[in-house]
């Protein structure tokens, strides 16, 4: 049996910029392997806040940021892009050198080596994944009720739900689960939130509308052990929480655990490539490339003159890299891909 062809390009990050970097690249007719470590795609827009609002988007004067990370799919299907999910890369190496360069192969933790002529990192912060809490029997629950990437709002209705952290993430669940709607209801039956620390370092404004809510707020305090039990055919937990400070505990039965201790984000693999990087950034031209032959940036992750860290720019950035990407794969093939009224109607 042959080898399989290298990709034309392979996008490493399938949040808001990676997909739209893949329907660039599939409206120039490339192959495409879209890889990320996370489970599902979207990146931070799935991963950490699905419910926000987002008002910058063009065209969108709101749109919630899952919803947006589902068009962005939607968008990205007409690629036909192969997706490698729950699968972080480990390293990058030029095939048979970067002086004459034919393909990179991309090491990964899980799956086989991916070929590809060239690379888009469109890391965002980084290959992340949440932080763990480290609680016995606490990993086996995940997905159940203990949930480091949140369900859709509605699974949470009318259950007893305990957030953990005290950063912005944990703030915007809490919010959303105590929050009184248009019926003077929450959508949570009794929410609480345990922070280890004396203060939160959410934004204030959140941590006030929080308090007008009336959810249970603990200060100081940490999930010691959680033990599973049936009541009347459910599955509830029993939480025992410690006041770090004053050495009493506490036991809190719930439905739901919501943990939101932030992400360990990591780029090891682009800085032993040898990529130029500015502090923890990826430096890039103006047509978004890297000092490696065939590496492009887009997104969070790149540093130029003229950055903004926001999605908007973040998605242009992808447009030029995928184009670019093509003249480097193609060198008679012209940077502007063509309006793509006139060449989505071809397709």
């Amino acid at each position: 049996m042959s080898e399989k062809k290298p990709y034309d390009i392979t996008v490493i990050g399938a949040g808001p910029v990676g997909l739209f970097g893949v329907f660039y690249a599939g409206m120039r007719k490339m192959s495409i392997n879209l890889i990320d470590s996370l489970p599902q795609v979207g990146g931070q827009l799935n991963a950490l806040y699905p419910e926000k609002n987002i008002y910058d988007m063009p065209g969108f004067p709101v749109v919630r940021a899952k919803k947006l990370a589902d068009d962005l799919l939607e968008q990205a299907k007409s690629a036909e892009a192969e997706i490698t999910l729950n699968t972080r890369v480990t390293s990058m190496k030029a095939v048979p050198n970067q002086e004459n360069l034919e393909y990179w192969e991309l090491a990964t933790e899980d799956s086989e080596p991916i070929r590809t002529k060239t690379v888009m990192l469109a890391l965002g912060m980084g290959a992340f994944r949440p932080r763990k809490l480290e609680i016995d029997g606490l990993d086996e629950r995940i997905g159940q009720n203990v949930h480091y990437i949140l369900k859709p709002l509605d699974f949470y209705r009318r259950k007893d739900v305990l957030v953990i952290g005290g950063g912005d993430s944990a703030a915007d669940w809490t919010l959303a689960m105590a929050e009184k709607g248009e019926g003077g209801n929450s959508l949570a039956r009794s929410t609480t939130q345990i922070h280890r620390g004396s203060r939160f370092t959410a934004h204030e404004a959140t941590v006030d509308m929080i308090a007008a809510t009336g959810a249970n707020i603990l200060k100081n305090h940490e999930l010691r052990s959680i033990e599973e039990y049936n009541e009347d055919g459910k599955k509830r937990l029993r939480c025992k929480l410690e006041h770090n400070i004053e050495k009493t505990f506490k036991d809190l039965d719930v439905d739901e655990v919501i943990i939101c201790l932030g992400y360990v984000a990591k780029l090891d693999f682009v800085k032993d490539a040898g990529i130029e990087m500015k502090k923890n950034s990826i430096v890039v031209n103006e047509k978004m490339e890297t000092n490696l032959p065939g590496v492009f940036a887009a997104g969070d992750v790149c540093h130029h003159e003229a950055k903004l860290k926001l999605i908007a720019t973040g998605v242009g950035e992808a447009a030029i890299a995928s184009n670019y990407a093509k003249c480097f794969i193609d060198p008679k093939a012209k940077a502007f891909p063509g309006h793509s009224t006139s060449v989505m109607a071809k397709s």
